[in-house]
């Protein structure tokens, strides 16, 4: 190498160093500086995401029903069939449900299809605080965004 060097002019030498520096300044910005600025605008990208989607939990949050009636205080007056019709009917829900069968004294089972989901989760939270425990729910998407067919199992607290 320094042969090969040695058979070159100064000025030669010169260029060569100077084509070397601009290939060395040029790798590192291209290996080093540029993937290192393009990750902090990805995170940056990534956290602004982030803090949309946790403004948007939040306002959901906020438009959740909220119960106020305490689960321990209130007691089913009746059959736990006509009980479920009444909030089912309370929910504007009667034409979305498509069977409710007693099983036994303590269960009702609910089949609902093209339910909206919202609302669907506004029932079961007001049966829950009615003094009902969900024993078993399987919900499955619709064909449109938001409506869902259902299947639930409720039942009397012990």
């Amino acid at each position: 190498m320094s042969e090969l060097l040695a058979r070159y002019s100064q000025r030669e030498k010169m260029i060569v160093l100077a084509a070397l520096l601009v290939m060395v300044v040029i790798g590192l910005h291209s290996l080093v500086i540029e993937p290192y600025q393009m990750r902090i605008v990805e995170l940056q990208e990534e956290l602004e995401q982030q803090r949309a989607d946790l403004e948007w939990m939040r306002s959901a949050v906020a438009n959740m029903p909220s119960v106020s009636i305490a689960p321990d205080t209130v007691e089913i007056d009746g059959t736990l069939a006509n009980f479920v019709d009444q909030a089912v009917r309370s929910q504007g829900l009667d034409s979305k449900l498509k069977q409710m069968s007693p099983v036994g004294t303590d269960e009702i089972r609910m089949r609902y299809t093209d339910v909206d989901f919202n609302q669907l989760i506004s029932f079961i939270a007001r049966v829950n605080a009615s003094g009902l425990d969900v024993k078993d729910v399987r919900i499955s998407p619709g064909e449109i965004p938001g409506i869902v067919d259902s299947n639930i199992v409720l039942m009397r607290r012990p």
